[in-house]
C-alpha cells in the first residue's frame, strides 16, 4: 500500500507533507486539477473494485478518471495513511431538491488541531475547491460559488453553493458512523443500478485554477471562474469527444472507446426524446 500511497502524493508534486491545513488544502487543489470527475469507466461497464491496490490502479496510474467513492477513498486513504485523523461520512444528494434521496455520495472528515473540517474531491464540477470548515459556520470564498454549511433541520448540514441570488443545495450529511462497507453498498448501486445516474449520463469534469470544465451527456461547458463568463459548445461526434476527453480532461480512452461513449450517449438522448 505504501507505495500507492508514494507514487499518488509524488504525482501531486506537493511540498514535504504537513499536518496543516494548508498543505491539505495543496493536495485538495492538485488532486481536483490532476484527477477528473468521469462516469466513464461506468458507461463502459469495467470493474470498479474499491479494494486500494485495484483502486489507486486505476484511478492514479491509468489516470481512468472516476467519482466520488473513488476519489475520496484515495484522497482518505492518503491521510490516514499520514497520520491524519479522517473517517468517511457519506450524504445525500439533493441537486434535484429532494431531501429524501438516497445516501449516494461519499465525504472524509478530518479532525485538525480540534476542529472539524469537510474534505470533498469527487463532486463533479461543483465540488468545492476549498477544504470547508465547520466550526465557523463562515462562507467558504471559492471564486464564482461560496459554499456554506447549514443546518438541515433533521439534526445533520446541508452544504449549500451560492453565487449572488442564485444557491444550490448540493447534499446534505451527518456526522453517523460509517464504515468501507456502508461505502461498498452506495457504490455498487451508483455504478449498478439501472436507475443510477452515473449508468445513464456521460458526466466528466475538472477543476483548475480558476477554470472548470464539464462534459454533460454530449455537450461541452466551460466555465471563467475569475471573470464569470462560460461556453458552451456541442458535440458533434465520437472524434470531438476523444479529443475533449484526451485534452481537457486528460483522460486516458481509446478512440474504440470514446465511440461506444458516444454511441451510447446518443442512444440515451433519442430514448429520453422518445420519452418525453
Amino acid at each position: 500500500m505504501d507505495k500507492y500511497i508514494q507514487a499518488y502524493l509524488q504525482s501531486l508534486d506537493l511540498a514535504e507533507p504537513q499536518h496543516t491545513l494548508a498543505w491539505v488544502q495543496s493536495l485538495q487543489t492538485a488532486h481536483l486539477a490532476r484527477y477528473p470527475f468521469s462516469s466513464v469507466n461506468v458507461i463502459l461497464s469495467r470493474d470498479l473494485s474499491l479494494e486500494p491496490e485495484a483502486l489507486f490502479d486505476r484511478l492514479v496510474s491509468e489516470r481512468s478518471g472516476g467519482y466520488c467513492f473513488e476519489h475520496n477513498k484515495v484522497i482518505f486513504l492518503a491521510l490516514q495513511s499520514l497520520g491524519f485523523d479522517v473517517r468517511p461520512l457519506i450524504g445525500r444528494v439533493m441537486l434535484n431538491g429532494n431531501p429524501d434521496n438516497g445516501r449516494s455520495h461519499r465525504l472524509t472528515l478530518l479532525q485538525l488541531d480540534g476542529k472539524p473540517y469537510l474534505i470533498d474531491g469527487g463532486f463533479g464540477v461543483m465540488t468545492p475547491r476549498r477544504v470547508i470548515a465547520l466550526e465557523t459556520g463562515e462562507a467558504q470564498d471559492s471564486l464564482r460559488y461560496d459554499y456554506h454549511v447549514e443546518p438541515d433541520g433533521r439534526g445533520g448540514f446541508m452544504v449549500i453553493a451560492r453565487h449572488g441570488d442564485t444557491a444550490q443545495t448540493l447534499y446534505r450529511f451527518d456526522f453517523a458512523e460509517y464504515v468501507e462497507s456502508d461505502c461498498q453498498i452506495a457504490h455498487f448501486y451508483s455504478y449498478q443500478s439501472p436507475d443510477a445516474a452515473f449508468v445513464n449520463h456521460l458526466v466528466v469534469s475538472r477543476i483548475v485554477a480558476e477554470r472548470r470544465m464539464l462534459i454533460r451527456n454530449l455537450t461541452y461547458f466551460e466555465y471563467d471562474d475569475q471573470h464569470v463568463s462560460d461556453k458552451t459548445v456541442a458535440i458533434e461526434d465520437s472524434t470531438m469527444l476523444y479529443q475533449l476527453l484526451k485534452t481537457q480532461f486528460k483522460l486516458t480512452v481509446t478512440e474504440q472507446e470514446a465511440a461506444h461513449l458516444f454511441a451510447h450517449q446518443t442512444a440515451k438522448l433519442r430514448q429520453m426524446q422518445t420519452n418525453g
